[in-house]
């Protein structure tokens, strides 16, 4: 099997299954139990919140477990909409138009709740800049929602000048950093917001565990409880902990954001080699988004006349895994949302495009493959086409 789809998930690396199954095998105590395999357990996991804080360069008070990104995205907007008309600060919010569906679905939600929020999309050049976000506010804006790499295209948003702007102006800044953390090392270098997420299957951790990183500049912004009951995570998100893939999303942050830089460089080696392959082989195509702030381990590339179903199907049964959007998509191929924010006058690349995204295993050989069966599919198409006029 040849793996092109990182963006959508990663294998668990073998050094943070070790840690997982020592902790189920070891460590099998309730960190709310008061007897000794109880403390140890809930000593384990402020280990575990403090090694993720340091990797993260947060304080480990502001780190909350979750199950995922998803979670986090709902339970950070939510929380900070509704907080923030609570006190009287008003009820527009503005968000980019590229956002994942777990932002967006939250976001349209809140419209229907009363609130009122402004959509942000790319400009002629494919970017989304801190000054539509500024043009778009008004005297009831109280909060920007911006993601910092984007799932399906790349692109890499202006996190940072977003967050000066939205911290002078008094707005709650949310930012998506699912596909960034541990990739990016601009993003471990520190960026202002007021909450940021991320989940461990991104960077080689399980799925179904994750954080939300709640920081606010108004000390009145408080985070609303999101699970009531037994009143763990600072009693804002009930239910006992996943101790063991909590320590393994820890381990594998950590272990992600000391090697970005490293992977950075391969990134961009990869990406060097897949763009001079695609030329080499004469396939007709052009890249998707914002080209001068790419990400370089998410491509989208639209093949014009060939339906992105065709190409996976091509693919799958050559054994190469990538897609043609969002893995988030429930396994179906559709129109791209955010394809039609980019290029809301071509119809026909948001069904003829797809996404390939690089891993820490990714070599050449991988992309070689990819290419020899575009060329198949290719030529395969073209003999029809010649037999489909030769008959006419």
């Amino acid at each position: 099997m040849i793996y092109l789809d990182y963006a959508a998930t990663s294998p668990v690396r073998p050094e943070v299954l070790a840690r997982i199954q020592e902790s189920l095998a070891h460590q099998f105590g309730n960190p709310s139990a008061v007897y000794s395999i109880g403390k140890q357990a809930k000593q384990a996991l402020r280990q575990a919140r403090n090694q993720l804080a340091r990797a993260l360069g947060v304080s480990a008070k502001d780190i909350y477990f979750t199950s995922g990104a998803t979670e986090a995205n709902n339970w950070a907007i939510r929380s900070q909409a509704y907080q923030a008309r609570h006190l009287g600060l008003g009820d527009h919010l503005v968000c980019s138009a590229i956002e994942h569906p777990s932002v967006m679905e939250v976001c349209q939600q809140l419209e229907q709740e009363g609130f009122q929020v402004t959509y942000i999309k790319p400009d002629a050049n494919g970017e989304i800049k801190v000054d539509a976000f500024q043009a778009a506010s008004t005297d009831r804006t109280t909060g920007w929602i911006c993601m910092a790499v984007n799932n399906e295209v790349g692109a890499q948003l202006p996190i940072h000048a977003l967050g000066q702007a939205a911290q002078a102006a008094g707005y709650w800044l949310h930012v998506d950093t699912v596909q960034a953390l541990g990739q990016e090392p601009w993003v471990q270098e520190g960026f202002q917001c007021t909450s940021f997420v991320g989940t461990g299957h991104k960077f080689y951790a399980p799925k179904g565990i994750g954080f939300l990183v709640y920081q606010p500049w108004n000390p009145e912004m408080t985070l609303t409880a999101l699970i009531r009951g037994g009143g763990q995570e600072m009693a804002l998100r009930s239910g006992t902990e996943n101790l063991a893939y909590i320590e393994g999303l820890a381990l594998a942050m950590e272990l992600a954001v000391a090697e970005a830089g490293d992977k950075t460089q391969h990134f961009d080696q990869l990406t060097r080699y897949l763009f001079q392959r695609l030329d080499e082989s004469q396939i007709a195509y052009q890249r998707n988004g914002d080209s001068q702030n790419q990400a370089p381990y998410i491509h989208s590339l639209w093949f014009e006349g060939i339906e992105a179903s065709q190409i996976l199907i091509q693919m799958d049964l050559a054994g190469i895994c990538l897609s043609a959007g969002s893995a988030c998509s429930a396994g179906s191929v559709v129109n791209s949302r955010i394809l039609q924010a980019y290029y809301p006058d071509q119809a026909d690349r948001w069904h003829q495009s797809i996404r390939l995204s690089f891993g820490r295993d990714s070599q050449t050989a991988d992309i070689d493959a990819f290419i020899d069966q575009l060329k198949k599919l290719s030529e395969r198409k073209m003999t029809t086409w010649h037999l489909q006029n030769k008959q006419a």
